[in-house]
């Protein structure tokens, strides 16, 4: 059994699942949960199902572009000093992996709804991995295609397959372009900023390398004005884009209050940072929490309000796919209660008796030194002042 474990434990290091479990995999599912509402899907097995098999599959295509480039990454990665995880394997292994991964991509696509347009998409996403990564192509080192590659095969390809896919099974009519436009545009910038922010944390790394990224051709300066705009047209038409589903459903205008949240905070830490660089500061990834918590929860809790029964996927997504720092606002909160709780029930169970038990008897036998018996009178201390008094 612990045998077990630790293969699968090096498994999930060896495909980096770590890193995209909590990245864009909720962003993916959120999406899911948009569609169910969008296309007025019902709860049943065969949609759970739907659901199972779309996890898989997402998580096989991240999987294998992890690996891809992984793969053609190793002489790089050990003239930058960067750790591959392919490096440990021998080639059969790799080959075995490689296979799990494939089976873990392409199986569930036997039980899924797909046609042309469907294949279409998984080889422009297939293609997308090859030339980014492989030779000849290695358009990674392209300083202007590689940002908008990455985006287009991390956040961008997955949207357009998973919400064509869903409006297959629900047979619907109405395809929403405009709606599907906004959103694939939104999350192509998204894309672009994340790529843009790995670029300037590796730039020491590629440098040795001899890979000039995008931030290392324009400098500090301009990549800071490239976040920015990135930061701006995000916020313009992740606003844009509730507005337009809102008017299919009037739930999603929720959405905006984490939003507002968001982009109130961003905005203070901007205000702080006055003339300083966002490149080096946490207010680039502001947006991230909202795309990879907020708003596949926000969307999550509008299916459950629409039918209870799809709460069976809370505990799921909120095991898999939050963090555990998440969490901690609400462990925090509840110790503090249960810390009320507990002391309370000390207090009045114990401390308190105890307490009123030692001033009744000290009253008790500070009478009784001056020959009066309150038992015998039956009476309290207080009474029998007052009956002296009058």
């Amino acid at each position: 059994m612990q045998k077990r474990i630790a293969i699968l434990k090096n498994t999930i290091n060896l495909t980096r699942a770590k890193d995209w479990r909590l990245s864009f995999i909720p962003l993916i599912f959120g999406n899911l949960y948009l569609w169910l509402i969008l296309f007025k899907i019902s709860f049943d097995f065969k949609i759970l199902w739907i659901l199972f098999l779309s996890l898989t599959t997402s998580f096989g295509f991240a999987a294998l572009g992890y690996f891809i480039n992984e793969f053609f990454d190793k002489e790089d990665d050990f003239i930058a000093g960067k750790i591959n995880k392919l490096q440990i394997l021998d080639a059969y292994k790799q080959i075995i992996l490689f296979v799990c991964i494939l089976l873990f991509t392409f199986i569930p696509w036997a039980f899924l709804p797909f046609n042309k347009i469907s294949i279409v998409l998984i080889t422009i996403q297939v293609l997308l991995f090859i030339i980014y990564a492989s030779y000849p192509f290695r358009l990674k080192k392209n300083k202007y295609l590689s940002g908008i590659i990455d985006s287009m095969y991390a956040y961008t390809i997955p949207l357009l397959l998973s919400y064509y896919t869903f409006y297959l099974v629900s047979r619907s009519d109405s395809f929403n372009p405009l709606i599907l436009f906004t959103y694939s545009l939104l999350l192509l910038i998204t894309g672009y900023r994340n790529i843009t922010i790995h670029y300037i944390n590796d730039i020491f790394k590629d440098k040795r390398v001899g890979l000039v990224t995008l931030p290392r051709h324009i400098g500090v300066k301009k990549t800071d004005s490239l976040l920015k705009i990135c930061l701006l047209l995000e916020a313009i038409i992740l606003f844009v884009f509730i507005m337009l589903i809102g008017q299919n459903y009037t739930g999603f205008y929720l959405l905006l209050f984490p939003f507002a949240y968001k982009l109130y905070k961003g905005f203070s830490q901007y205000l702080i940072l006055k003339n300083k660089y966002i490149v080096t500061n946490f207010i680039r990834h502001i947006p991230d929490a909202y795309f990879q918590y907020y708003f596949p929860i926000s969307i999550l809790l509008l299916l459950i309000i629409s039918n209870i029964r799809w709460a069976i996927l809370l505990p799921i997504h909120l095991i898999l796919f939050v963090p555990n720092f998440r969490f901690q606002p609400l462990i925090s909160l509840w110790h503090r209660i249960h810390f009320r709780l507990y002391f309370n029930y000390i207090y009045y169970s114990y401390i308190r008796k105890t307490i009123s038990w030692i001033i009744n008897y000290s009253i008790f036998f500070l009478f009784l030194l001056f020959k009066v018996d309150l038992k015998k009178r039956n009476i309290s201390a207080i009474n029998y002042l007052k009956q002296k008094i009058k």
